[in-house]
């Protein structure tokens, strides 16, 4: 059963790579999804995948962040996005 994205992320053994990491979906010619290894592409065996939840991606080599909405200035959300009017 293929589990939805509710936070947590694919992560698998890749034997070329000879190290735990995150899994990528690929499309092959036929429309088939395959699992690859996000640093060298080998297929994964899909049944050898596990799911861990976002704040364990430290411990297998990982980081996720919240990119900053806005510009950065702290007015974007009162309308004064740090842009002179003229």
């Amino acid at each position: 059963m293929t589990k939805l994205l509710d936070g947590d992320f694919p992560v698998g053994h890749c034997a070329r790579c000879d190290k735990e990491v995150l899994v990528g979906v690929v499309l092959d010619p036929n429309g088939d999804a395959r699992r690859c290894c996000v640093h060298c592409d080998a297929e994964l065996d899909p049944a050898m995948l596990r799911w861990v939840p976002e704040g364990e991606l430290e411990q297998v080599g990982y980081a996720a962040w919240r990119e900053p909405s806005g510009c950065g200035s702290g007015g974007c959300g009162s309308g004064a996005c740090g842009r002179s009017r003229t």
